[in-house]
C-alpha cells in the first residue's frame, strides 16, 4: 500500500483583476486532489461570493480577535480591508493528504516567506498594465477612484516577481491553467516529495525507517 504524501501548499499571488481567482476555480474543478483554503475577509461579498465558499465574511471586530488568538498563520490589511489565513484551516487539508491552494496577496505571501513557510510560490501576471485596467473596468465592481488605487497597488507588486519560484502571464484562462496544472504536476515528481509505493521501495529508499 501506498504511504500518504502531506499535500503541497501552493501560494498564488497577483494582482487584482489578473484572473487568480476564476484560475483557481477552473483547477478546483479539475483537480481532484487539490483544495483551496478559504480566508477571511472584512470587506463585503461581491455578487457572485457567498460565505464560506470564496471567503469567510467577518466583522473587523471578529477579525481583530482572530489576531489576538494568534489564530492566522498570516494576515494583511489590504486596500483598507483585511485578509487572513487561519493556521488550521491549511494544517488540516495538508494532513488529509491534499494539496492546498493558498490564494494571497503580495503582502501575505512575503509574511509566509518571512516565517520560512514551505509551499510552491507562484505570481500571476497580467498581459499589461493596460489590460489589466480594462478587466477591472470591466468588473462593474468599483468606482473609478477605486480602479486607480487598485493599479497602483499593483504596480507595486508586480515589481515583487522575482520572489516567486514561477511566473505566469495570464494571457487566456485555459492556457494558463494548463501551466499551472503542469507546475503542480512537476512538483509532486521532486525527489524529496517521492513516496515508496510498497515495503520493499521503503526498505531500499528508507532503511533507517525498516
Amino acid at each position: 500500500m501506498q504511504l500518504k504524501r502531506e499535500g503541497i501548499p501552493y501560494i498564488i499571488s497577483a494582482p487584482s483583476g489578473t484572473g487568480k481567482s476564476t484560475v483557481c476555480k477552473i483547477l478546483l474543478e479539475r483537480l481532484a486532489n487539490l483544495k483551496i483554503s478559504i480566508s477571511h475577509t472584512t470587506r463585503a461579498p461581491r455578487p457572485t461570493e457567498a460565505h464560506g465558499k470564496d471567503y469567510y465574511f467577518v466583522s473587523e471586530e471578529e477579525f481583530k480577535k482572530k489576531i489576538e488568538a494568534n489564530a492566522f498563520l498570516e494576515w494583511a490589511k489590504v486596500h483598507n480591508e483585511y485578509y487572513g489565513t487561519t493556521r488550521h484551516s491549511i494544517e488540516k487539508i495538508q494532513n488529509d493528504g491534499y494539496d492546498v491552494i493558498i490564494e494571497i496577496d503580495v503582502q501575505g505571501a512575503q509574511t509566509l516567506r518571512s516565517m520560512s513557510f514551505e509551499g510552491v510560490y507562484i505570481f500571476l501576471l497580467p498581459p499589461s498594465l493596460k489590460e489589466l485596467k480594462n478587466r477591472l473596468t470591466k468588473r462593474s465592481t468599483e468606482t473609478v477612484e477605486k480602479i486607480e488605487q487598485r493599479m497602483k497597488v499593483a504596480k507595486k507588486e508586480i515589481a515583487e516577481y522575482k520572489n516567486y519560484f514561477y511566473v505566469v502571464t495570464n494571457f487566456e484562462v485555459e492556457d494558463t491553467v494548463y501551466k499551472l496544472s503542469s507546475i503542480m504536476q512537476a512538483e509532486k515528481q521532486k525527489m524529496f516529495r517521492y513516496v515508496p509505493t510498497s515495503p520493499d521501495l521503503e526498505s531500499i529508499i528508507n532503511p533507517q525507517d525498516t
